[in-house]
């Protein structure tokens, strides 16, 4: 997740940096880029995990098109809600399913469950809710930006999982 957040960060550092070569505004939003890339980071590990759209299209007795469900787990990936279950009692459990790099629906949805039971999915949506809300008082504090608040409402979809 942190090798996943950097590289979010450093794409939206880049694109600052190279609009900033052409332009004499030299404001430092380096802490609203930071922010951003935590946040599409994190959005996106939640998404994956409760796209419920995916879920449904799944069949359960032959486990077609589980891929498309919770594809971080059969890629073994650790993103945050991984990360934050293994400092809990469902450590073990968690762990050994990430290991198998799994497509078994039944496997990925208990495994889901187990992130919830272990408040990771919680513990996730509290930090997208403090980033957005962070971003949101960044965004103010340089004026505001009606493009980028509606950028921020469009990505609120994570809400709807």
């Amino acid at each position: 997740m942190v090798a996943q957040a950097k590289k979010w960060r450093g794409i939206f550092n880049f694109c600052l940096r190279l609009m900033q070569l052409f332009s004499d505004q030299k404001t430092d939003y380096s802490n609203l880029v930071i922010k951003l890339g935590m946040y599409f980071q994190v959005r996106d590990d939640y998404c994956n995990i409760c796209k419920p759209k995916a879920l449904q299209e799944c069949s359960p007795d032959t486990n077609e098109n589980s891929g498309d469900f919770y594809d971080d787990l059969t890629e073994s990936k650790f993103t945050l809600p991984i990360i934050h279950a293994t400092k809990t009692l469902k450590r073990d459990a968690v762990l050994n399913i990430l290991k198998q790099k799994t497509n078994d629906l039944t496997l990925k949805q208990y495994c889901v469950s187990l992130l919830e039971q272990a408040g990771s999915l919680q513990y996730t949506r509290d930090l997208l809710t403090k980033l957005d809300s962070e971003l949101r008082d960044e965004i103010k504090k340089f004026g505001g930006n009606p493009p980028l608040e509606a950028v921020l409402d469009d990505l609120l979809t994570w809400r709807d999982t």
